[in-house]
């Protein structure tokens, strides 16, 4: 009798030791890890995330040295990085970590969803074609920009102010978009369920097409949703929209952070009547394709906007169909939301018809989460990009500003 209860007692301990792993497994496990792939002109890196951090991994691969994306799958690296995320959070991963803190939705929780993570080929891919813009954005910098990097004196006062080394002129890599097209014309694409294209800014990309044209080749465009990142300066033409058509899904992403004057201000080189006709030109598409073009905005909220978050929901609330996915500002620190008190942001807490962004907006808006106070660092660099755009944040959202001001010189 004795050993029989114990041998009860090992089961149910072994059954609760089992369970207790399967939801550590489950709190850390990356599917992107085993069978995503980012391809980031800002570093040449090949990883498995847009937000895995190479600066704490010392072998992750330039793509000169990369032959096919199957050769990085399988290597060393992606085995252990995976069994690493099967049981702890690496520090790697600390953007989704933080995000997840928030309860705000991170990118390892939505490809999760997404895709297996299964077997030894390739499910997602995220591509920067390269770094050509026609924007220069507060909230970017010169490795995600050409008009950014084109700004030499700017950049330069930027980084002697706040001390930051994302404020560093990075040249495209020399061969990068050779190598890169090397890479994907080598490597098994059959398994692809999503494409995402980030940037610059795709659409200014002289390679978008040839892109498109080699994923179709080279994979089932009718399994693949395509995820595109643009700031809706540009409206594709009819060839590459239709092109775009030829996928499972097709999902706009448009990076709206503001509408009217504030998005002229935060975002250099924006003409918000373009904008607001490109839009209009989204919307008819998505209706005139229903279930197969997907367009939301993916506002950036940050210190410039967080205060607009209701302005920018009811501007699209226009169109019941086109919803608006928040994400939180990571970094640069004197430009993210929590500079401000959250006892302050409680005022701009928006309320929004979708129950999911409803949440999403409320836990980026009220975030506890914890950064040095740069409001003085704010002012100080604010003046250096309101002297080069010609325009004044402040004449833009003057709430905000007075906000900050106030806060600044308070000892």
């Amino acid at each position: 009798m004795a050993n029989t209860c114990r041998g009860v007692y090992i089961h149910v301990a072994r059954m609760q030791l089992i369970i207790m792993r399967s939801k550590i497994m489950l709190n850390t496990i990356c599917n992107l890890q085993s069978t995503g792939i980012t391809i980031d002109s800002a570093d040449s890196r090949v990883k498995p995330c847009c937000h895995f951090d190479p600066s704490k991994t010392l072998d992750i691969p330039d793509i000169s040295e990369v032959e096919n994306l199957d050769q990085v799958l399988g290597s060393k690296l992606t085995k252990r990085i995976k069994k690493q995320t099967s049981r702890e959070k690496i520090p790697q991963c600390n953007t989704c970590w933080n995000r997840e803190k928030t309860k705000t939705l991170s990118r390892r929780e939505w490809f999760n969803g997404k895709i297996n993570g299964d077997g030894n080929k390739v499910e997602h891919l995220q591509i920067a074609l390269d770094f050509t813009c026609n924007l220069m954005c507060r909230i970017c910098a010169p490795k995600h920009s050409s008009k950014w990097n084109s700004a030499k004196d700017v950049v330069d006062e930027l980084k002697s102010i706040t001390g930051q080394p994302v404020y560093t002129t990075n040249p495209l890599k020399q061969n990068y978009s050779e190598n890169l097209k090397r890479v994907i014309q080598n490597s098994d694409l059959s398994n692809l369920k999503s494409v995402e294209i980030i940037g610059g800014e795709p659409f200014y990309s002289k390679h978008f097409n040839w892109l498109i044209e080699t994923i179709s080749e080279k994979s089932n465009p009718k399994n693949i949703e395509f995820i595109c990142v643009t700031n809706a300066t540009i409206f594709p033409s009819k060839d590459t929209l239709d092109k775009l058509l030829r996928f499972k899904r097709c999902n706009i992403r448009l990076s709206i952070d503001g509408t009217g004057p504030l998005a002229e201000s935060t975002r250099y080189g924006v003409n918000w009547n373009t904008i607001d006709q490109n839009i209009n030109a989204w919307a008819k598409q998505k209706k005139a394709n229903t279930g197969q073009l997907e367009v939301r905005a993916n506002p950036t909220i940050s210190i410039l906007n967080v205060n607009k978050c209701q302005e920018i929901i009811d501007y699209f609330d226009d169109w019941k169909d086109m919803r608006v996915s928040p994400h939180a500002l990571q970094g640069p620190d004197w430009l993210c939301l929590e500079q401000i008190p959250v006892e302050i942001r409680k005022q701009w807490e928006p309320k929004y018809w979708h129950p999911e962004q409803n949440k999403q907006f409320k836990n980026i808006v009220l975030s506890d989460r914890k950064v040095k106070n740069l409001l003085k660092q704010f002012i100080q660099s604010t003046q250096v990009l309101d002297n080069h755009y010609g325009k004044c944040f402040k004449d833009s959202n003057p709430e905000m500003y007075e906000t900050i001001e106030r806060l600044a010189n308070v000892d």
